[in-house]
Parts: structure tokens; sequence; C-alpha cells
């Protein structure tokens, strides 16, 4: 009689190992539940990421920008853009081409796609306009929004940097 009382609790313990039905419902649930509140917070997280991404290289060309041509404006014959020398006796049509070759080759768009310069008019998201104006460079940022549209850095007008 030992031998039938030992298949009994090992077959008690084996049921006790598995899950029922019902918590593993519970359990898709919850998964269900989490997964809905956390999808929309982290597209709203990676949309205020990719405005603050095009603000920071908004800022990162302006500053280049204007360290390079100051470098130029104190004496220097030339400046290095990536493997390229630059004699810092050309004009700003010239510097404005140099400067939108460097940042296409250097930058990424934090909306996906290459990182685009124009020339003029406006940008597409993420890209930025660099042109020239005079002895002035000009620049202009698409940095878009958080619901996907338009929206530029400066927020009206352009940003200049003149070339002494």
């Amino acid at each position: 009689m030992k031998p039938i009382k030992m298949i009994k609790t090992k077959v008690v313990e084996m049921k006790k190992k598995a899950f029922t039905l019902i918590e593993l419902l519970i359990v898709v649930a919850i998964i269900g539940i989490l997964a809905g509140v956390g999808v929309p917070m982290y597209n709203g997280y990676m949309a205020t990421a990719k405005v603050q991404s095009a603000t920071t290289n908004h800022k990162n060309v302006k500053s280049f920008v204007a360290a390079t041509l100051t470098k130029c404006s104190t004496g220097s014959q030339y400046v290095t853009l990536g493997s390229s020398n630059r004699y810092c006796n050309q004009n700003t049509s010239n510097w404005a081409s140099y400067f939108r070759s460097y940042f296409n080759s250097i930058n990424k768009n934090p909306y996906g796609g290459s990182y685009v310069t124009t020339t003029s008019g406006s940008p597409i998201l993420g890209g930025t306009m660099i042109s020239y104006s005079g002895n002035r460079i000009v620049l202009r940022t698409n940095i878009g929004n958080e619901s996907g549209g338009n929206a530029y850095s400066p927020a009206s007008g352009y940003d200049y940097i003149t070339k002494e």
C-alpha cells in the first residue's frame, strides 16, 4: 500500500508547480495595461528628444561656424574642415558651401534619413539652411515640434555670423 500513497503524493506535487489559466490571463492583462500606458509615453519622449537633438545640432553649427570664422579673423591662413584645409581668404559664398559639405558629412538627422543642408528656403525637418548674405553666413534650422510639424531655430528670422 505504500507505493500507491507515494504515487498520489507525486501527482499532487506536480499539480502545484503549474499556473492556472486565471493566473496566466491576469498576467497577460497586466502586461497589456502596461504596454497601453508605456507606448504613448515612449513616443512622447522620442518626439521631445528629436526636437532637443535638432536644437543642439543648430547650436553646434552656429558655434562651430563662429569659431571657424573667428580663427580666420585672428590671423590664421587656413582652417581644417574634416580632411580639407580651407583658406581664410575665401568669400562667404565659398564658406557657406564648405560648411554645408562639412555638416552633411558629420551630422545625423534626428528625424531619420540623411542630414541635409540647403542653400535657401526652408530646410527639411531636422535640416539646416546655410547660406550667405554679403560678408555674413546665414543659418536657420527646422527643429520640428513634438507633433511632427515644422518649427524653426531661431523662431523668427535667421542667425547671422559675420566673416571679418
